[in-house]
């Protein structure tokens, strides 16, 4: 189980992980910050200006570019972070194939990275396995007897990371944020979320993933007609399943989530399934209390084992066990594979090329911090990192001035707000100490297997954290990945080496672009520390109120404006953007653009008025902030990421915060007869 998971049941959608004080900014470190580059502008060759700006900025800034790339038919989505993620998957795959080559001492990071490189790329030893690869797990599953051996096969699946029945780890505590506690949630799932298992226009997809489960089935030896009854007993386990599970809008909110019972309580209700025993056979035997991130769901679970008779338990196991290694087999699983997961939610024509596939596995697992570290050790910039820190100040200091002047908050919530936002940590670049994985044995030519190790090596490290203080070194990602975080339990912000690079960051960027898009990111995740969700978490990290009842009854209102934004935004018929499930996002999207916009206001650039291009700098601010999220989506990718993506899709990224910026409206003369101006008793001004 690696660290999303773990933090998935923790705190449901809220963030990510680690910590490091930051140093009291000044006025003198903001001036620094002021007297930077002037450098490359905005591309003019992405717009479109036949529109006017005024009716759609994001085609207006981004047209061109948008009808000129399409989706390569290995994606299901195009724009800024894939590209950037395209540039360093190139280096990425030199890191991997020179350790591929290398004669390395066992234990080392070339070795592990090497060995597992290999044995992902060597088709011809996966093939010549096939099946027999998973024969073991599915013989375990023949062998049961009866129902109250199912702990031992739900146990020994979750080892090895297969996402059987329910998920189990230990996380940090949403209210003793110095500690670890076990968390039990809902899993043993294989669509998306709860609702493709009831809603209508789902029902296509229900069908296609019944379809794939008997394909599947036959592919492992099944006949036709067994692999088809086989495949209705599963979809109909794993709907009973999901009737007791929370919506990803749900999952959001920590009140929702955060349900401490004691161990006795628990494993009582637990019936016929032992979970006392179960807690023994995965190494967890040390608590009195934990969480139940979805009561239901437990009681769902446990009614499939009181009810459910154990042929179709069987079926349902042995179908997480192909599911789960289906893309790591042979030729013929990982294309079905695809054919699902790839092109039926997303919309994928084809595969990426292998050695790209390797590159994702390995960032996705523990271990892919070892190729973070051979990144930065290779091609990171040192420059890139002071200058970032440098806007961190600043944008910090502009943050402190907005909280101050806000109108509709009291002092009293204005101290505690302030005490939280002079309390954040950030994590720069990449980790102050990197882990040891030398005790990972990988070999060359067994892949699955390696996968099994590196999943067994994740459980224990996980269950072992269960007597230990929390460890707040630990950073959520490695360091090569293009992404950033605020984790809520520490209070602290990330950024990756990864995405200090262009089209984000670069030193070659004039102010106006560079404070469009990793200022704005910058003010993204800061804000996160005061959006729906964050705002419920302290100074400390933990899950307490510090508002005033009338001040969090205006902030609501005022969140609720943002909401009616972006509801009214429907890019297919019939699939709208859910405000309870993105408002977390869409409020860092507008504190981000604002708290970047008034900081790039402080730069000798922004105050000279001097135009570029034909742009004044607060034009050339807003049209850099759009060109970051030019994006394009296949049908079924954006699909799925209105059913669950906490994020809004890119050109509402883009539109729905400047529908609210007055300092949008100014700069380009928007009337509030303007598609891209809401009218005044609509605006949402939060931060």
């Amino acid at each position: 189980m690696n660290k999303k998971t773990i933090l998935a049941l923790s705190i449901g959608a809220v963030a990510l992980a680690s910590c490091e004080t930051v140093k009291e900014t000044t006025e003198e470190v903001a001036t620094e910050a002021v007297a930077t580059a002037t450098g490359k502008t905005i591309d003019l060759d992405y717009m479109d200006q036949s529109v006017r700006p005024q009716d759609d900025f994001f085609m207006f800034a981004n047209g061109t570019w948008v009808k000129n790339n399409p989706v390569p038919a290995s994606e299901s989505r195009w724009g800024s972070f894939n590209e950037l993620d395209q540039a360093n998957k190139a280096k990425l795959k030199s890191i991997l194939e020179s350790a591929s080559k290398s004669e390395a001492p066992k234990g080392s990071t070339n070795q592990i990275l090497g060995d597992y490189y290999t044995s992902f790329m060597d088709m011809d030893t996966r093939n010549q396995m096939g099946v027999e690869v998973i024969q073991d797990e599915l013989a375990a599953i023949d062998k049961l007897n009866s129902k109250k051996d199912l702990v031992y096969i739900v146990a020994e699946h979750h080892k090895v990371g297969i996402n059987t029945l329910f998920g189990f780890g230990i996380g940090q505590d949403l209210k003793n944020v110095d500690r670890n506690i076990a968390y039990l949630g809902q899993g043993g799932m294989g669509l998306p979320n709860k609702e493709y298992y009831f809603s209508d226009d789902k029902a296509d997809i229900r069908d296609k993933y019944e379809s794939h489960i008997a394909t599947m089935m036959r592919m492992t030896g099944m006949k036709e007609g067994d692999a088809q009854n086989f495949a209705e007993s599963v979809l109909e386990f794993e709907k009973a399943l999901a009737e007791g599970a929370m919506t990803p809008a749900e999952r959001r909110i920590p009140e929702n989530t955060y349900n401490k019972m004691s161990r006795n309580l628990v494993t009582q209700r637990s019936g016929d399934f032992d979970l006392e025993n179960y807690f023994s056979l995965v190494g967890s035997n040390s608590f009195d209390s934990l969480i139940v991130g979805q009561p239901k769901f437990l009681d769902a679970f446990i009614m499939q084992v009181r009810n459910t008779p154990l042929p179709q338990w069987k079926n349902y196991l042995k179908w997480k066990v192909v599911d789960h290694y289906a893309g790591h087999m042979n030729d013929k699983f990982v294309a079905q594979n695809f054919a699902f997961y790839g092109t039926v939610l997303s919309g994928k024509k084809e595969m990426k090329p292998m050695h790209e596939r390797a590159i994702e596995e390995i960032t996705r697992m523990s271990f892919g911090e070892l190729l973070g570290k051979a990144f930065v050790e290779k091609y990171y910039s040192e420059s890139a990192q002071k200058r970032v820190n440098i806007m961190v100040d600043n944008l910090l200091i502009v943050f402190r001035e907005r909280i101050n002047e806000l109108d509709w908050m009291s002092d009293a919530t204005k101290k505690e707000a302030l005490n939280k936002l002079n309390s954040i940590g950030r994590k720069l670049g990449f980790p102050s100490k990197w882990e040891d994985f030398s005790n990972l044995d990988f070999t060359e030519d067994n892949y699955v297997e390696n996968i099994r190790k590196v999943a067994l090596y994740d459980h224990k490290k996980n269950m072992a954290k269960l007597d230990d203080p929390v460890d707040k070194d630990e950073w959520g990602m490695p360091a090569h990945m293009v992404n950033a975080y605020y984790h809520p339990l520490l209070n602290e912000i990330a950024f990756p080496a990864g995405i200090m690079q262009a089209p984000f960051f670069s030193d070659e960027y004039e102010d106006a672009v560079n404070y469009s898009r990793i200022g704005m990111v910058i003010g993204h995740e800061f804000t996160h520390g005061f959006d729906d969700m964050g705002s419920k978490f302290a100074a400390d990290g933990s899950f307490k109120n510090w508002w005033t009842e009338s001040d969090r009854s205006l902030f609501e209102e005022r969140t609720a404006k943002l909401g009616a934004t972006f509801s009214a935004f429907c890019p297919i018929d019939g699939h709208c953007v859910n405000p309870d499930l993105t408002m977390g996002e869409n409020i860092a999207d507008l504190g981000g653009l604002t708290l970047a916009f008034h900081a790039y206001k402080r730069t000798v650039e922004y105050q000279s008025g001097i135009k570029k291009k034909g742009y004044t700098p607060e034009q050339r601010f807003f049209i850099g902030f759009a060109q970051l999220w030019k994006i394009n989506y296949t049908e079924e990718e954006l699909k799925n990421r209105i059913a669950n993506d906490p994020h809004s899709p890119g050109m509402y990224r883009v539109n729905g915060p400047l529908m609210n910026c007055p300092e949008f409206f100014e700069a380009f003369d928007v009337k509030e007869s303007d598609p891209m101006r809401n009218s005044e008793e609509k605006i949402s001004k939060i931060w």
